[in-house]
Parts: structure tokens; C-alpha cells; sequence
């Protein structure tokens, strides 16, 4: 028998301007080592197969997770040679494909394994950190060596030494309009590839925001957006013109990503580093979950999926994995409390209002390092708040009611 634990919460929804929260029960699931057969607490990547089922990849082994039976696979019992999983892709006869740390690649029929690796196979090397199958059944696998092509009968590769690359640690890769593959590295700036030819998008040559890109996922009108280890989540609108969300412009926690999920009706769920969870939803609002204001175990977040029940799965660097069952996130009709700040922008040293439909406790003004620059101390206020000489900024406001706590961005001109 598995046994899993349960959390509920009143989760916060972060807004830009006026915001809202809601008494929405969120349903937390954490599968661990202690609590399931989950081989190990590091989710280094997950994947959901046709079928529903999830597939795991940690540091000790491969597991499959199909309803509440695991299954699982590493070298004492499968055609695997590498326990150290480090990225999965499924392709369109349910196949899987896994990459691993130094066994190269391999994929599962389930019953078959098959194994391409430097020795019998045109991988550049054999640490597999992206795998992406295209619409023509093309294999793309990205390694710390080069970016490759697998056709199914012949192999074509991309480094620094054949194609001009600026980076061959390839992280991620995602197919676009008309076949476009957008493809992100580790200080080599951005690739866009069509037809084998090849495009470089860096920020001395194009403006990127970054020249690092940890995942990049596809919208539904095909535009290509990107987690960044250091600028936090952009996109490409069209030819090249980047638009970006970042701590001093939206409600995200902090611009150190690790992970990226967008999900079919447009919800951003995106992994920080160790800030938790955040997700800007299709309202185009944002909430943050971390071990301070949920039942999230880990702050630092490996991996994210979502199924076709409609749950996220959340990869911890350390406490397992978390199953987040969140409903009827970002819809309108689910917003009760209502709170608004203003006029915002405004002068350092004037007056600003609050309202809101719930009482407000207390209020916590915050700079750009984490630092209280203002407190109400507790005491219950009016409507009106007297700033103290605030220099020209974006400050983080912290509203605090029996609901909850709710954030905003202040901006001092």
C-alpha cells in the first residue's frame, strides 16, 4: 500500500495594480522516499505519456507513476546503464525516450530498451539534458556537448566547432510555427533553427534579455517563451522583439528560474530557485507558492508537468515530489475579496489609499533587497497611509488581513 500525505490551503493571488484573492482549497500531495516507492527525493525531470501516466526522473533511477502504482526502472532491472536521470520525452507511439548523465540516451517500447550513446551513435556526448521529438517524428537530443538530430536512420550535429554555435550546452528545445525549432543554452544565447539553417540570438547581437535559457516552452499562437536563470520569464512577440517579466515589472518572486510549464489554456507555471513555485495565469495574474505560505516541502523547485486531470507536478531539488491539485485557477468568477492601492506610481513622502472589501491588520512596505522600510506595527489603519521619503522605485507592498496575506508592486517616482 502507498501511503501519501494531504495539505489544504487558502491560496493568495498576486496581482499588478488592483488584485484579489480567493478561498480557493488547493490540494498539496507529497511522495517522497519515506511516504512511496519514489527511488529518490531529487526530481531532476518528469513527463506525462499518452496514457496519463507520469514518468520520473531522479537521481537513483526511473519511475512510473500510473494512477497509484509505481513502477520502477534503474540498472539492477532494466536495460538502463545510468541511474542519474536527467530529461524525458514521449513520442507519438507512446515510446520513451530518457536521457541520462553519462549512459547517453535511451528509450523504452515497454518491454524493449534501446541505447544510443558517443560509441554506436552520432550523440555528441553522452550527458542527455534535452530531448524534444518534432512534428515529423525528428528526435532532437541537447547535450553539454552539442545539439543533435536523429532522424531514425542518420544523425546531424550541431557544436561550437562545426556550426558556429557560441555555447554547446544545450537546455532545452521546443517546436514553433512552421516548424521552427527554438532551442536554449548556457551563455550561448538563443537558436533558431528552420530547414538546417541557423539563427543566434544573443544579447550583444539582438538585445535578448538573456544569454542563458534553462526551458523554453511554445504559446498557442507559437511564439517561444523562455526561463532565465538570471531575467526571469521572456518571449519573442515576433522578429526578434522581446518582451519580458522580470521582479521590477510583475508579480514574480524573483528572476532566477530553473523550470517552465505552459499548459494548453495558458498558465505559466514557472520554478524558481528558491522562491517556490509562481505561476501567472491566462488572467494574466500571479500567484506564489513557497514553503512560508503553503505546504510546499522545498523551495527549490528541478521539474514541472501537468496531466490531462489537470494536475501540476512539482519536482523538488530535495523533498520529493508534490502533486498540486488547484481548481478553477484564474477565473474571474472565483475572485471575492477585492483590495486596490492608489494612486500608484506615486511621490516618495505623500499619502496613499488603500481599499479593500476585507479589514486590512497590517501593512509592510519592502525594498528591491528584501528590507522593511515601513510597518504598521500590528495596529489596525484607515484608509489612508502617510509614506515615509521613499527614493524614486519599485517597492514591494505586503497587505495582511485574517484572509491572508496579498502582495503588490509600489512605484515611487
Amino acid at each position: 500500500m502507498i501511503f501519501f500525505q494531504k495539505y489544504f490551503l487558502l491560496p493568495l493571488f498576486y496581482f499588478s495594480g488592483s488584485f484579489f484573492y480567493s478561498q480557493i482549497t488547493s490540494e498539496w500531495t507529497i511522495y517522497n522516499e519515506i511516504n512511496s516507492l519514489l527511488p529518490n527525493n531529487t526530481i531532476q525531470c518528469l513527463k506525462v505519456d499518452r496514457q496519463n501516466n507520469l514518468w520520473i526522473g531522479t537521481d537513483w533511477g526511473l519511475a512510473k507513476l500510473e494512477g497509484n502504482e509505481w513502477t520502477i526502472y534503474n540498472t539492477s532491472n532494466s536495460g538502463l546503464t545510468d541511474n542519474s536521470i536527467r530529461s524525458i520525452e514521449v513520442d507519438e507511439e507512446n515510446i520513451v525516450w530518457i536521457g541520462t548523465t553519462f549512459g547517453g540516451l535511451f528509450n523504452f517500447d515497454g518491454s524493449i530498451w534501446t541505447q544510443f550513446n558517443t560509441a554506436n551513435s552520432g550523440i555528441p556526448n553522452d550527458f542527455i539534458r534535452a530531448i524534444k521529438v518534432d512534428s515529423l517524428g525528428n528526435k532532437w537530443i541537447g547535450t553539454i556537448e552539442g545539439l543533435a538530430k536523429f532522424d531514425g536512420n542518420t544523425w546531424q550535429t550541431w557544436t561550437t566547432a562545426n556550426a558556429g554555435l557560441l555555447s554547446n550546452n544545450i537546455t532545452s528545445i521546443a517546436e514553433g510555427k512552421n516548424q521552427m525549432m527554438h532551442i536554449g543554452t548556457i551563455n550561448g544565447g538563443l537558436l533558431y533553427m528552420q530547414d538546417n539553417i541557423l539563427n543566434n540570438y544573443t544579447l550583444l547581437n539582438n538585445g535578448t534579455p538573456d544569454n542563458s535559457c534553462i526551458t523554453v516552452q511554445i504559446d498557442k499562437l507559437g511564439n517561444p517563451w523562455y526561463a532565465s536563470t538570471s531575467q526571469g520569464l521572456f518571449t519573442d512577440a515576433g522578429n526578434q522583439i522581446w518582451i519580458a517579466f522580470n521582479v521590477t515589472n510583475s508579480g514574480i518572486p524573483t528572476n532566477s528560474l530553473t523550470t517552465m510549464k505552459l499548459d494548453k489554456e495558458q498558465n505559466f507555471y514557472l520554478g524558481t530557485h528558491l522562491n517556490g513555485l509562481s505561476i501567472r495565469t491566462k488572467m494574466n495574474d500571479w500567484l506564489n507558492y513557497t514553503t512560508d505560505n503553503s505546504s510546499l516541502p522545498d523551495d527549490h523547485i528541478l521539474s514541472l508537468e501537468k496531466d490531462s486531470s489537470g494536475y501540476v507536478w512539482i519536482g523538488t531539488y530535495s523533498k520529493g515530489l508534490v502533486r498540486l491539485n488547484e481548481s478553477a485557477l484564474g477565473t474571474s468568477d472565483q475572485k471575492i475579496n477585492k483590495t486596490e492601492i492608489f494612486p500608484n506610481p506615486t511621490e516618495g513622502n505623500s499619502v496613499i489609499k488603500v481599499v479593500s472589501s476585507a479589514p486590512l491588520k497590517e501593512i509592510l512596505i519592502l525594498d528591491n533587497q528584501g528590507k522593511i522600510i515601513f510597518q504598521s506595527n500590528g495596529i489596525e489603519f484607515d484608509n489612508e497611509i502617510v509614506l515615509p521619503n521613499l527614493l524614486s522605485g519599485i517597492y514591494s507592498v505586503q497587505l495582511i488581513s485574517n484572509n491572508g496575506i496579498l502582495m503588490n508592486k509600489l512605484l515611487i517616482r
